[in-house]
């Protein structure tokens, strides 16, 4: 008797044991999950998600219209010229873009139509990023603003003390915000309040951007800076885990202006004057480089990593080796931030227009010429394209 009962006790502690850590394990998973904001078919931060992988599950028909266009210069001289680095983002019906007018706008994902707008003291170069109930963007004032989604009134920002030009990140509750003075913020998402920073001196000579935008894979926080150095951080405290330099002394541009891209084990990074870098996660050391750079973003497939560079050509590597698959070479310009959407590769061209290429072969399957580049990247969301021309228009192109 004695024994059925310490065999019953201990099946219950077993029991139990099982439970917490079922509880624990499926908190936990809800957790990771529902802190990144990238629901089905939304693209509600630059490059899609925290891990800035610039990839859509959705599905992809050559576009043969333009659904919708904004003229944000409808109030000012026609000789003005803008030039915008903001991506929109997207979340169901509702878009966010800043813009070099000071003003940001909630536009309608239906006709394009202005919701509502916030004025800034200095121009938006930054990309929002979509969070619950809120809004998350900078301006190059330092600022930083965190708005309500449904009127645009102001919860509250935070003075960073240098430009932002990347895009913030919220995870689990936490904003987190690198700016061009090499600083490296976390503010609690729902009162602006900081919870810690890290500094980095700035690079002596020559700067393109400094807009590298934090990534986050569930574990570390990785950012890139001018002076050329790739950082892992603790997301918790701030703890710097690992750098890397990326940079060489001879190179004339070090900035890292790409978001270091994590998947899976490994860090894909690129600088503008360089190489593309594959990292390991844990450390920081080498898996291998690619003699070729850029300040966009790769985009990271399955198989591959395309990587726009910063002398004109579009490259696709495979991801375990780094040996070139093919080369799609631009007649002029260079390609913005990368995105992939049903084994296309879509992207803007800083001299003039967006296309899109085949991610197999790299060749050219659509373009649209607009007169004037479109720098930074694109979103895609619900079947759409979207993206902020350098003459002042927000575009929406159904691919479905």
């Amino acid at each position: 008797m004695i024994a059925i009962s310490r065999l019953q006790s201990a099946k219950c502690k077993m029991q139990s044991a099982n439970l917490r850590w079922f509880i624990v394990f499926h908190f936990s998973f809800f957790i990771f999950h529902f802190a990144f904001p990238a629901y089905a078919y939304d693209w509600p931060t630059f490059q899609g998600g925290p891990l800035r992988k610039g990839v859509s599950d959705e599905q992809f028909k050559i576009p043969d219209r333009v659904g919708w266009r904004v003229d944000i210069r409808e109030e000012l001289p026609p000789a003005y010229k803008p030039v915008e680095f903001s991506v929109p983002v997207v979340s169901g019906d509702e878009i966010y873009v800043g813009t070099s007018i000071k003003i940001f706008f909630r536009l309608s994902a239906r006709d394009g139509s202005t919701v509502w707008s916030f004025k800034t003291p200095e121009v938006i170069e930054s990309t929002a990023t979509i969070s619950e109930d809120s809004v998350y963007f900078g301006d190059n004032s330092g600022t930083l603003y965190a708005l309500h989604r449904k009127d645009g009134s102001l919860i509250w920002k935070h003075e960073s003390g240098g430009e932002i030009l990347s895009s913030p990140l919220v995870v689990k509750g936490i904003v987190y915000l690198s700016n061009a003075v090499g600083e490296v913020s976390a503010l609690d998402a729902y009162t602006g309040k900081k919870l810690w920073q890290y500094r980095r001196s700035g690079q002596k000579g020559y700067s393109i951007r400094g807009s590298s935008s934090p990534s986050h894979d569930g574990s570390n926080l990785y950012v890139g800076f001018s002076d050329g150095f790739v950082v892992a951080l603790n997301p918790f405290d701030g703890a710097l885990l690992w750098e890397k330099r990326l940079a060489e002394a001879r190179s004339q541009f070090k900035d890292i202006d790409a978001s270091p891209v994590p998947d899976g084990d490994t860090l894909y990074v690129s600088f503008y004057d360089g190489s593309l870098y594959s990292l390991k996660t844990v450390d920081g050391s080498i898996n291998w480089k690619f003699d070729d750079g850029g300040a966009g973003t790769p985009a990271i497939g399955k198989d591959a990593v395309f990587l726009p560079s910063s002398r004109g050509s579009v490259y696709s590597l495979d991801k375990i080796t780094g040996k070139q698959i093919w080369v799609h070479k631009l007649d002029k310009g260079i390609a913005s931030s990368i995105i992939e959407v049903d084994r296309h590769l879509l992207f803007g061209m800083s001299d003039n227009g967006v296309k899109a290429i085949d991610a197999e072969k790299g060749e050219e399957k659509w373009s649209l010429t607009l007169g004037s580049g479109v720098y930074n990247g694109l979103a895609y969301s619900n079947g759409n394209l979207y993206y902020m021309s350098n003459g002042g228009f927000i575009y929406s192109i159904p691919c479905k």
